[in-house]
């Protein structure tokens, strides 16, 4: 993490749903929150008339489809969530939430308690570039510095109530721990979430990097190079057996899965499709 900056990875994401791949808004205060050169990016498509398509276009392809893999990725989210609030949860904790709107963006929010997990320095970058908007609900930072804290032990002193189902949204995240991180992050949740809570959670599969023997070593080097070096991955089967007993998995899927969920005009990459999104549900 960069001084005074959010993770790069954070703002290569919250870019990708601020410029969105068609007319369709996905995160309209993707500008609000990105530095001015990459706000200015994304907000181009909205200045440029005719052409604004072609721009679009150039920089999917440039990014060899991040930002369709970002999109897909925030849609199929943003849908599991919409059906997750309709059994009648009223509190999400996002965890690691970076740059994410949701709290901001979704209707179906407005009455839900949303408790954002994150690392003080980021949080405070995001205060900040937030300070002007009034919250359109109960937006709660809860600062924990991941490395040396326990968020379990800090939530419910912020009034997550661990008696009443939640739904919870662990997005981008795992695939950068330590594989014993994302066993004790699972562990912290599971003792906070009631039966009837929903997890959506993305994770990064073994032996699925593109471009063949040069992707393998290319791909992890310019992550490390970033200073977010990739570490943890699982099979579905790994990840189903790291949930049980508690929890029951009913959606395990990679991009192209994400597409067909939610019917998007986004294209599932080859590039990325070594990321799956899975849904679990805690059992009674």
């Amino acid at each position: 993490m960069r001084p005074g900056l959010p993770s790069g990875t954070s703002l290569l994401v919250s870019f990708a749903r601020g410029l969105g791949v068609d007319t369709h808004e996905i995160d309209p205060l993707a500008s609000e929150l990105l530095p001015p050169v990459l706000a200015q990016l994304a907000a181009a498509p909205r200045h440029l008339g005719g052409v604004a398509g072609l721009y679009r276009a150039a920089v999917r392809a440039t990014t060899f489809g991040l930002i369709d893999h970002m999109v897909l990725r925030t849609q199929a989210i943003d849908a599991h969530l919409a059906s997750a609030l309709q059994s009648g949860i009223d509190q999400l904790v996002i965890l690691g939430a970076g740059l994410d709107a949701r709290a901001w963006r979704l209707e179906v929010l407005k009455d839900v308690t949303v408790f954002e997990v994150d690392h003080p320095a980021t949080q405070r970058y995001k205060r900040t570039r937030m300070s002007q908007m009034r919250p359109p609900g109960d937006i709660r930072y809860v600062s924990v510095d991941f490395e040396t804290e326990r968020f379990s032990s800090i939530l419910e002193g912020a009034g997550f109530r661990s008696a009443a189902p939640s739904a919870w949204i662990w997005e981008g995240v795992a695939m950068y721990l330590p594989l014993d991180a994302v066993h004790d992050t699972l562990g912290q949740l599971t003792s906070l979430a009631a039966a009837g809570s929903e997890l959506a959670m993305t994770y990064r599969v073994p032996g699925m990097l593109p471009y063949g023997s040069l992707g393998r070593v290319a791909i992890p080097a310019v992550f490390a190079a970033a200073g977010e070096p990739l570490k943890a991955t699982l099979q579905p089967h790994e990840l189903a057996s790291a949930v049980a007993p508690d929890w029951d998995v009913t959606f395990d899927e990679d991009s192209r899965g994400w597409r067909k969920l939610t019917g998007s005009t986004a294209n599932a990459s080859r590039s990325f499709l070594s990321e799956r999104l899975a849904i679990v549900k805690r059992r009674g």
